[in-house]
């Protein structure tokens, strides 16, 4: 069982690998049965010999186009790749006749007989029609096993998501109650305090309402972390510097509530937090296309180890990591910069959010791209 699944190439496995060469085995077996009984043969060894160089001639052939048409060309239409077997398909047979014949013929194994040439040719194209057959078929059947998987975990993680909505809305009027009442006692004297209070109910209030929300327009996002980060910013004073570069055109696009929360929480107390001096955290959401890059990044102390490693030591940035990529089929890719470290990832645009997109971007036609930078000191 485990060496079944050991993967040879990519995502091939040595199973699957050995299922391919059983294929063509069964085609060279096959040939050489109909040969017998056909052609009844003097010399079956060599026969034997000639099938094994069709065999692998065809191996050989084959790879170069199941990298092509399965691995390259994965994302492509079916409809497509079937048009582009049918070239394929001619070339295969044509250089596959010419490379055969000479082979044996050179080999002295036998003389290639060019009038039976397109007997050679029908068998070709029918192996070759055959083992595109099982490949496209098979991989079809591993991406809808790929697909049921990822909605089961879709299924799992939402389950998981409403038992926490269950637990965050337990008495959650107390909570807002007692934040009132704290806003209220403090004198007039202490009015920042006041507004911290009420900025503290505001990130409260946005975390209980989008719980119950799959997704949030990328404006009501942006809100809530500038009203959480301008808490952090007190905190921090003048160590803490925040960039938004945000693009107007992507303020409607629809997002998962909380996903920027963990990647700028990481940034502050990971990448801020230690230096002496503190640093930059830039916020930058950019129209890509057909999606829109939002990248999270800190002039931080960076982190010397292996990136990848990142994921496993938090339950933040692996969460976040595994919604894109069960959401979005999305990355989440972490890069360094001259200092710290960037965080960015990609949102589709769909047909509404584009839409909807011209009511923001109307007034703001003849915008510059400065006009969306805005910093905060």
């Amino acid at each position: 069982m485990i060496c079944s699944n050991r993967k040879i190439y990519r995502n091939v496995k040595a199973a699957e690998l050995t299922a391919w060469l059983l294929y063509v085995l069964f085609w060279s077996v096959f040939f050489y049965l109909v040969l017998d009984m056909s052609y009844h043969p003097k010399n079956k060894l060599t026969y034997a010999y000639i099938n094994l160089i069709d065999s692998a001639i065809k191996i050989i052939f084959t790879i170069p186009l199941w990298w092509l048409f399965i691995v390259k060309l994965a994302n492509v239409p079916l409809r497509i790749k079937l048009l582009l077997h049918i070239p394929a398909l001619a070339v295969f047979c044509y250089v596959w006749v010419h490379v055969y014949g000479y082979t044996i013929t050179k080999l002295c194994l036998t003389v290639f007989d060019v009038t039976t040439s397109m007997w050679d040719v029908y068998i070709t194209a029918l192996f070759y029609c055959g083992e595109f057959a099982v490949f496209h078929g098979y991989n079809y059947w591993l991406r809808t096993k790929k697909q049921h998987i990822r909605e089961q975990e879709l299924m799992e993680l939402s389950h998981r998501s409403e038992i926490r909505a269950l637990k965050a809305q337990i008495e959650p009027h107390f909570l807002f109650n007692t934040l009132n009442s704290i806003s209220a006692s403090v004198p007039p004297s202490l009015e920042e305090a006041r507004v911290l209070i009420a900025k503290l109910a505001d990130t409260f209030r946005y975390a209980l309402k989008v719980s119950e929300r799959s997704a949030v327009p990328l404006e009501e996002e942006i809100g809530f972390v500038r009203t959480w980060l301008s808490l952090e910013k007190h905190r921090f004073g003048e160590r803490l510097k925040l960039v938004y570069d945000i693009d107007p055109e992507t303020l409607s696009t629809s997002v998962p509530p909380m996903i920027l929360q963990p990647l700028l929480e990481n940034a502050l107390h990971h990448g801020i937090s230690p230096l002496v001096n503190g640093g930059t955290v830039t916020v930058s959401c950019q129209l890509e296309e057909d999606h829109v890059r939002i990248s999270i990044s800190d002039t931080g102390i960076g982190y010397d180890g292996l990136l990848t490693d990142l994921f496993h030591k938090g339950v933040g940035l692996s969460n976040t990591s595994k919604r894109l990529e069960l959401l979005f089929g999305e990355p989440l890719n972490i890069s360094r910069n001259t200092t710290g470290l960037r965080f960015t990832f990609r949102i589709p645009i769909s047909q509404s959010d584009k839409e909807q997109a011209l009511f923001y971007t109307m007034p703001k036609l003849s915008g510059t791209r400065s006009d969306r930078v805005s910093s905060e000191q």
